[in-house]
């Protein structure tokens, strides 16, 4: 039985063209090795939005992956990382600022982190409004928190949403739904205002730095997670050097690169026309030339805002006069129907 194949998933690959400009999108489908991939490629599977405010597309690929239930969330999945047992819920400080008509969430890794003991300031203020309504928090790191459901009478029931599908956009579209959704809502907000005038805030907004303001509830923990999964859900992102995270399960080989991702959650096309170039002189040339890790062929997962596809390449050429071959620009749109 033949090893399976490498996947190479690269978050944000697909775009709006109306945010990165139709030259940008026409400029990439173009790139040397791109151009090369797409003349042997062969479609391996896809799935467009299947409702409004879907989740984006790699979380959806990931979730699929690694095999997460319904209720649990790959993100939350780094309680098993930061030995948060018996955690239930996974939660992440953020900064809210309003935009023109409604409020926005600044992408936690455009933000300096709180260190530990602002972290623990800010915790232990806003703990007892939480063990009221029998939920216990634990910080286990300064950027990651979690909440344990302590009232048995009283689990939290909530449909929550990725963070990463928030960012940049109106919250009150990606906000938790379920039958506890106003009862969240409620803690929220009593954590808001605990820390409006919170020193740790002050001094903050003194130096120049956003406040920590609200709390997003991530999603559920899940049961069990494989090592791969842990490591997606604690890979670093943001850092302009940032480094491809490489994992390995029973599926095989996985490599993900989030410079596509973080050039779109930054707002800057010409940062993200810049990184698509250089994955192209990157990983993409390597596919393309089935060097490295790649020399048995590859799968890449093409993600977007709300879908994914993926195609395979082999690692040679095969000619075949009958097969029609896929548009270098075609394959970088985001689908538009429904999972199949």
């Amino acid at each position: 039985m033949s090893a399976p194949v490498p996947v190479l998933l690269l978050p944000a690959a697909l775009v709006d063209p109306a945010w990165a400009g139709p030259a940008a999108i026409a400029a990439a489908a173009a790139t040397p090795a791109w151009a090369r991939l797409a003349r042997r490629a062969t479609p391996a599977g896809e799935a467009g939005p299947t409702g409004p405010s879907q989740d984006p597309g790699h979380e959806r690929w990931l979730r699929r992956r690694f095999g997460l239930a319904d209720d649990e969330s790959l993100a939350a999945a780094s309680a098993h990382a930061d030995g948060a047992r018996g955690a239930a819920w996974r939660l992440d400080l953020v900064h809210l600022h309003v935009g023109r008509d409604h409020l926005v969430m600044t992408d936690p890794a455009a933000l300096p982190e709180a260190d530990g003991v602002d972290a623990r300031a800010l915790a232990d203020a806003v703990a007892p409004l939480f063990a009221d309504d029998g939920l216990a928090l634990e910080v286990p790191a300064p950027g990651r928190w979690y909440l344990r459901e302590t009232d048995p009478a009283r689990p939290l029931r909530l449909r929550t949403r990725p963070l990463a599908g928030a960012l940049g956009r109106n919250i009150d579209a990606w906000m938790p739904t379920g039958d506890d959704a106003r009862r969240w809502r409620r803690l929220v907000n009593e954590v808001q205002m605990t820390w409006y005038a919170h020193p740790v805030n002050a001094r903050r907004e003194a130096e120049g730095r956003p406040p920590f303001n609200s709390l997003w509830i991530e999603g559920r923990v899940p049961r069990a997670a494989g090592e791969a999964a842990v490591r997606v859900a604690t890979r670093p992102r943001g850092a302009a050097d940032a480094a491809p995270i490489r994992v390995e399960d029973a599926a095989g080989p996985l490599v993900v690169i989030d410079a596509l991702l973080d050039a779109q959650l930054a707002g800057d096309p010409g940062r993200w026309a810049a990184a698509w170039r250089a994955l192209d002189a990157g990983p993409l040339s390597e596919i393309a030339e089935a060097r490295g890790d790649w020399s048995a062929g590859a799968r890449i997962v093409l993600a977007g805002d709300a879908g994914w596809r993926a195609i395979d390449v082999p690692a040679r050429a095969g000619w075949n006069v009958f097969r029609r071959r896929p548009d270098a620009a075609a394959l970088l749109a985001e689908p538009r129907e429904a999972a199949r």
